[in-house]
């Protein structure tokens, strides 16, 4: 409730003592470390989401994070790594299909981002067509 009225200061607490009562609980690492991009402090949020991951290997919003996190970084590499975790888990998740594009665009691959917003499109396209990509890329 705090955290979607964006009083994160108390939410912050909030989850804190919910990891004191349940200290691996997947879902208030990740929710803390959402209060902790809000408030720009992505070592601390990237260290929660870590420890999220762990509990949720293939939790999509996770890796996102964390790729957000490192692309903001410029930690391109690692960027690219953790959507591409996203893609194997949910092939056409429209957030990691356009941030890959975003992460080869601030690293200089022009051909690579033109290449990924084209796929983007393709995978975010609501026809049949996705349907069939989908379909193709789980194979």
């Amino acid at each position: 409730m705090y955290k979607g009225r964006r009083d994160f200061d108390i939410a912050e607490e909030t989850y804190k003592k919910l990891l004191t009562i349940s200290p691996n609980h997947p879902y208030a690492y990740f929710d803390l470390a959402y209060i902790y991009i809000e408030k720009q402090q992505y070592d601390d949020a990237l260290l929660l989401c870590k420890k999220a991951s762990e509990a949720l290997p293939e939790n999509v919003h996770t890796h996102h994070a964390m790729g957000t996190i490192y692309k903001d970084s410029r930690r391109y590499e690692e960027a690219l790594s953790e959507f591409q975790k996203v893609l194997e888990v949910e092939p056409s998740h429209r957030y990691a299909l356009w941030d890959i594009g975003v992460v080869y665009e601030k690293m200089g691959k022009k051909d690579k981002a033109e290449q990924q917003f084209k796929y983007y499109h393709e995978m975010t396209d609501c026809s049949f067509k996705r349907f069939w990509n989908c379909l193709k890329s789980k194979q």
